[in-house]
């Protein structure tokens, strides 16, 4: 039984030449997602499964104040706009014929001309800030992938950006590939890991510049092309 084992190792060997490494697999990317707003969470969009593309609404927290907020500092905006425009079609046909009016009367239109577009800018910035307000207090997904984690409920109260809301990893994955650091110098950008997971060799496109400290072994990157959970470990052969 002894010649057995020991044939098959050698028989395994001489299949497999190239060197020895092992991988798991990573999300491309991957992000704890929190908000930079406090307060009461009204509403979740998604769960745990979810696919979202870049863009789309994932929670929202009670915001009320904060709409009718933009509507006021909205309104404001188009009563500055209008008393802008009123003042300045004034102040231009004043200015044509200023020689011939009272300098003061012409002053007094010109400051009001000049006061209204610091209240119009004034309106623009407020209207602005409630608006980031109001966005703030809603939760967009950052890039296009798959929640992994949902940690709060409805009702939930949050704390400004301490809260950890969800976990969004790419559907995009990579293998995180280790092997011996003696080997560092031969393994090059574009060798392939014959692997036993996949069927279709991982191309390497990237070699980390320096040894890992705790493991003492060279790192390498691949892209993983199939559907295939984050997590899962596997090993083979780099082919030179």
């Amino acid at each position: 039984m002894r010649y057995v084992v020991v044939f098959v190792m050698f028989f395994g060997v001489a299949l497999c030449e190239g060197i020895y490494a092992t991988f798991h697999i990573q999300p491309i990317k991957k992000a704890t997602l929190s908000l930079s707003s406090s307060g009461i969470i009204k509403e979740i969009f998604v769960d745990v499964g979810s696919h979202v593309k870049k863009g789309d609404k994932l929670l929202a927290l009670k915001n009320d104040d904060l709409k009718a907020s933009v509507e006021v500092s909205l309104a404001l905006l188009e009563g500055a706009r209008i008393q802008h425009s009123f003042l300045k079609d004034q102040f231009l046909r004043y200015e044509k014929s200023k020689e011939a009016i009272d300098k003061n009367t012409f002053e007094k239109i010109a400051t009001q001309y000049k006061t209204s577009l610091y209240e119009l800018k004034k309106a623009e910035s407020n209207y602005k800030l409630q608006k980031e307000l109001l966005e703030k207090s809603i939760l967009y997904a950052p890039f296009s992938g798959v929640i992994s984690e949902k940690f709060v409920e409805v009702g939930d109260g949050i704390g400004a950006i301490s809260s950890k809301l969800f976990i969004l990893e790419s559907k995009e994955k990579k293998a995180l590939i280790e092997f011996d650091s003696k080997y560092f110098t031969q393994v090059k950008v574009g060798n392939k890991l014959e692997n036993n997971i996949s069927k279709n060799p991982i191309a390497i496109n990237k070699i980390y510049p320096s040894i890992n400290d705790k493991t003492k072994k060279a790192i390498a990157e691949g892209e993983f092309l199939e559907s295939i959970p984050s997590g899962i470990f596997g090993d083979g052969f780099i082919q030179p």
